[in-house]
């Protein structure tokens, strides 16, 4: 299946097994999961927990600094 993820403002489509999970897709691009955030890509943009399958609706990921 393909879902439309969007990092920042570059789209992408990426291809993975129905029935993915948020965290597959993390893997997938190579990011760390501490480091991000992964929502709908809405109007009204809901958390997609990492445990959590993927919706059929596109996908954006929010990068996210920490420090001390």
């Amino acid at each position: 299946m393909q879902w439309q993820v969007t990092i920042d403002d570059d789209l992408q489509k990426i291809d993975l097994p129905e029935g993915s999970t948020a965290s597959d897709l993390v893997n997938r691009l190579k990011l760390h999961p501490d480091g991000l955030l992964v929502v709908t890509d809405e109007e009204k943009m809901k958390p997609i927990p990492l445990i959590s399958k993927l919706p059929d609706t596109p996908i954006r990921i929010i990068l996210v600094a920490s420090g001390g």
